[in-house]
């Protein structure tokens, strides 16, 4: 028996070897059957490592892929493949290896199966973009959008806390002029606080992209206070004989805008129905012309009630002057008397009209009636025949008559025979 034993393990050795040799080939060839190697693509978020690498450098750093994700290809058995998940792999990208081209190398590892996974491709890389960086602090102006309800307005906007401070790349800091919360009050009738997002505006007012800042606030809390609106009418009053140069006769006082929108308390509002402008404010001097200056009127306004448009302050004011004019009438002679006629004579006029030019403003002469026009001639000192005599007429006041003339014939009286 043991030397069957012996013989069994002594003889034969090149066929032991090769049965040993196939046996291995086939349990290859059986594993690769049964588990193959395959290959499939992952998707890993990617980190940066490092980042003090350029900020100490007073540089700031974005990446053009908001995504922050890298899709490779790996290679493992199909037994490990089936495990394996997006989680499993781990993305970095160092920024002490940026190049000049703004690209960092991404290295990428499976967390999971390390020896048994193989990332395969091309290395992939992640795009950045690094230049000037630059800090800068705003105050945030309380603002609102929309139109409240009728009636009301907005009186005061607190905004909390009222200071950003930015920093990101100098281009587009540089560009910001001014930041705004701007609150919505349409339809609003009440107080409100809400929560705002602040708007970045650039000197044309148009708004600024900020993704690639990094900013000290996100939001800020926006309270706004409502106002009663109410409008009135705006008037000047009545000038005083005192006020009026001699000479001048005022037709009209007209403001534009005629009436404006104040806000404030219901309370405060019923203290104000008009806007009176003292004429003597308007410095008005004699003129033949229309007068015209602006005034402010928010100095008018009563206590704790402004206007709802600041815009609205300056009001335009016109004194309509009557303009002197000429104008020539045509006066009966019957409406006229002989005056101091000798009781020699009796007297008679040559024409039935005679021509009269009237001077003064236009509205004084426009209540002149001609056929209502009398008058008088002077006949003192006369004698018999045919005489020219001035006109005197009775007018009213403020309009005057040029010289006028008109014939007036004189005959001595007959007497009774025997007288």
């Amino acid at each position: 028996m043991s030397q069957k034993i012996h013989d069994f393990l002594t003889k034969n050795w090149g066929l032991k070897i090769l049965a040993i040799i196939l046996s291995f080939i086939l349990w290859i060839a059986i594993v690769n059957v049964d588990d193959p190697t395959e290959k499939r693509n992952f998707t890993a978020k990617i980190s940066i490592e490092n980042q003090n690498v350029v900020s100490e450098q007073g540089k700031y750093m974005s990446v053009a892929d908001s995504n922050m994700s890298v899709t490779f290809r790996v290679s493992a058995k199909r037994t490990i493949m089936d495990r394996l998940s997006n989680s499993d792999f781990v993305a970095t990208a160092d920024m002490n290896y940026l190049d000049d081209k703004g690209r960092v190398p991404i290295q990428i590892s499976c967390v999971t199966y390390p020896r048994a996974v193989s990332i395969i491709g091309e290395t992939h890389y992640l795009q950045v973009e690094v230049g000037e960086k630059q800090s800068k602090k705003f105050v945030i102006e309380g603002s609102s959008g929309g139109d409240p309800a009728d009636g009301y307005a907005v009186k005061d906007i607190d905004v909390s806390p009222n200071v950003v401070t930015v920093e990101g790349p100098a281009s587009i800091v540089k560009k910001i002029d001014h930041v705004e919360a701007i609150a919505d009050v349409d339809g609003v009738s009440t107080d409100i606080s809400e929560n705002v997002v602040p708007t970045f505006f650039d000197s044309d007012n148009k708004e600024i992209n900020t993704t690639r800042l990094t900013l000290s606030v996100s939001t800020v809390k926006v309270n706004v206070t409502m106002d009663s609106v109410k409008s009135v009418p705006i008037e000047v009053s009545k000038p005083t004989s005192s006020e009026v140069p001699s000479g001048v006769s005022i037709n009209e006082i007209t403001a534009d805008p005629s009436q404006v929108d104040v806000q404030g308390s219901a309370e405060d509002l019923n203290t104000i129905s008009k806007i009176t402008i003292p004429f003597a404010d308007l410095g008005f001097t004699e003129t033949n012309e229309n007068f015209e200056t602006t005034v402010d009127i928010s100095s008018y306004l009563p206590d704790n009630v402004k206007l709802e448009d600041s815009s609205q302050g300056k009001v335009k004011v016109t004194v309509d002057i009557y303009s002197m004019t000429d104008e020539t009438f045509s006066v009966s002679t019957s409406n006229l008397k002989i005056k101091d006629l000798s009781d020699d004579y009796e007297a008679s006029f040559d024409e039935d009209t005679v021509s009269v030019v009237l001077s003064g403003y236009e509205n004084d002469l426009s209540e002149v009636n001609a056929s209502e026009l009398t008058g008088s001639v002077d006949a003192s000192g006369l004698t018999e025949g045919k005489h020219t005599v001035q006109v005197k007429l009775d007018l009213p006041d403020g309009v005057k008559a040029d010289k006028a003339t008109v014939s007036i014939i004189l005959k001595k009286k007959e007497t009774d025979e025997g007288d």
